[in-house]
């Protein structure tokens, strides 16, 4: 995530190896600079993706249309939509992105959506938001927001937004949508830490049902990568249940033991994910490497 207006940041972000890049129109964008911020957009696109990173564009709900007009520029991935709490506003903003695609010579409905939950009632009406439009395809919680809507403050040894995020993972993996989050005190308290307590938290996020991380500062990115890339161990190892399982089925059963384990139908789909993401993940690696490669 990084704000727009800071030169310094949108200059070096491509470099610090993140999946994806987030210009930030919103809260990292003081008020009386939102004008100045929106100008700042449509340059900061291609350099913000040299190293082959998706870009993004956090809008504003307030200056929606403003906003939009600003941020969907041909080399975009995506729009952030933030405080939403309602199919409408994300039917509203997929027509407007709908109009500007044909204006702008961008294939219509090639851009997606990551849609932010920060009230009661955004997490209450999750399904109907997250399944207003094909465009929506990752959403997550704004737990310090969510916080204030709540009137709580939050405490570092106490997780008051299990269920949201129990619930954020169920929904949207049920519609086929990505959630997206840090696991608790992180998620709510962000900050920067050491690296391993990074990956620790990042890795329970994983085994919440997380598909991924907003990084709110550099260094957290190597760590959640590290945690949401599957291990050479595992990979190795579900690479032999994927062999265990298809000799059983020639040999006429759907159960076979393999190192003290029961290999059955569940574990086998199970090791089909495994190595799906971690093929996924290291054709992103290369295609990350490449573009470094390219720049220096």
């Amino acid at each position: 995530m990084v704000p727009v207006t800071d030169a310094e940041m949108v200059k070096h972000a491509w470099r610090h190896d993140a999946d994806a890049v987030t210009l930030d129109l919103e809260d990292g964008v003081v008020g009386a600079r939102k004008a100045e911020a929106r100008g700042l957009v449509k340059d900061a696109i291609a350099p913000i993706g040299r190293g082959a990173a998706e870009v993004f564009v956090r809008v504003n709900k307030s200056f929606l249309q403003a906003d939009l007009e600003a941020s969907v520029w041909p080399g975009l991935r995506g729009i952030m939509l933030p405080r939403v709490e309602s199919a409408a506003e994300v039917t509203e903003a997929a027509e407007i992105v709908t109009t500007l695609e044909r204006q702008r010579g961008i294939v219509v409905g090639s851009l997606c959506f990551i849609v932010l939950l920060e009230s009661a009632r955004g997490v209450w009406d999750i399904r109907a938001i997250i399944t207003a439009s094909a465009r929506v395809t990752q959403v997550g919680l704004d737990e310090n927001d969510l916080a204030g809507d709540l009137g709580i403050a939050p405490l570092p040894e106490y997780d008051p937004f299990v269920y949201a995020r129990g619930r954020l993972a169920v929904e949207a993996t049920a519609a086929k949508v990505n959630p997206i989050g840090m696991a608790y005190p992180l998620s709510a308290l962000p900050r920067e830490m050491p690296e391993s307590e990074i990956y620790t938290l990042a890795t329970k996020a994983r085994n919440l049902g997380m598909k991924g991380v907003i990084c709110p500062h550099p260094s957290w990115v190597g760590p959640v990568n590290a945690a949401f890339t599957p291990t050479a161990e595992l990979v190795t190892w579900n690479k032999r249940v994927r062999e265990a399982f298809a000799a059983g089925v020639a040999a006429g059963t759907a159960a076979v033991p393999l190192d003290g384990k029961m290999i059955d139908v569940p574990v086998d789909e199970w090791a089909i994910v495994v190595l799906a993401t971690a093929e996924a993940c290291a054709a992103r690696d290369a295609e990350k490497r490449a573009a470094l490669t390219r720049q220096i």
